[in-house]
């Protein structure tokens, strides 16, 4: 297997500095040749669209050169965690999402607006979390500002949303009015029974099912009581 191109080690972008004594790919010849294997395999057993045998050295050059300013041991292990988990050919940015995640699946918008759409009250501290690390990893400087667009559109739509079900709940309870007011002008509706008239009707009720008068009288007094 041809070996891959030799690069200058790049300033890392991540905002996540290497841990000390820890070595970037480029500086690790053993992490390098992991990662000429699992391409290598990747290439030959993963879905890959437009693959062809000639543009496997251009795509080996390219991941070790987006690669090279990353934790040595963490790329070979966002490889083995990506092999477990798809059958796709990854991309340098989904191996870095591995990276920056520690193993974690790439944080994903549609989540995050489904998350940002639930009541504070309702989220669970898994979802505060997930909204707390999508925030942290749009803040960290890896977007173009779409993400800042798309929050606010999110919030916005939340806002329009809230308003909307406040003003379906007022009609709601405006037509339950009207409808109850018009029920009981027409003799449908009968007036809610008295304290008094629900006693007798108890009373009633346990002569009918053979209760004694003894036990009649002592509900009659816990009544009264």
């Amino acid at each position: 297997m041809e070996a891959a191109p030799s690069v200058p080690r790049k300033p890392s972008t991540n905002v996540s500095s290497t841990p000390r004594g820890m070595l970037v790919l480029s500086e690790s010849a053993e992490s390098k040749a992991k990662l000429d294997n699992y391409l290598l395999g990747c290439f030959t057993l993963q879905k890959l669209y437009g693959r062809e045998p000639e543009s496997y050295k251009a795509i080996n050059g390219l991941f070790h050169t987006i690669l090279a300013s990353q934790p040595a041991e963490k790329v070979t292990k966002a490889f083995e965690s990506w092999l477990e988990r798809s059958q796709e050919f990854p991309t340098p940015a989904d191996i870095i999402n591995l990276i920056k995640r520690n193993g974690k699946p790439p944080l994903s918008e549609a989540q995050f607006i489904a998350i940002s759409r639930k009541d504070g009250e309702d989220r669970t501290d898994a979802e505060w979390q997930y909204l707390r690390d999508y925030q942290a990893e749009r803040d960290s400087g890896w977007n173009d500002g779409s993400d800042e667009r798309t929050t606010s559109a999110t919030l916005q739509e939340n806002i329009r949303l809230r308003k909307e079900v406040m003003s379906l709940r007022d009609e709601v309870k405006r037509l339950g009015e009207l409808l109850h007011a018009e029920r009981k002008r027409n003799g449908l509706e009968k007036p809610k029974p008295s304290l008094q008239e629900k006693i007798a009707a108890t009373i009633e009720a346990m002569r009918k099912g053979g209760a004694s008068e003894a036990d009649i009288e002592e509900f009659r007094k816990g009544q009264a009581a």
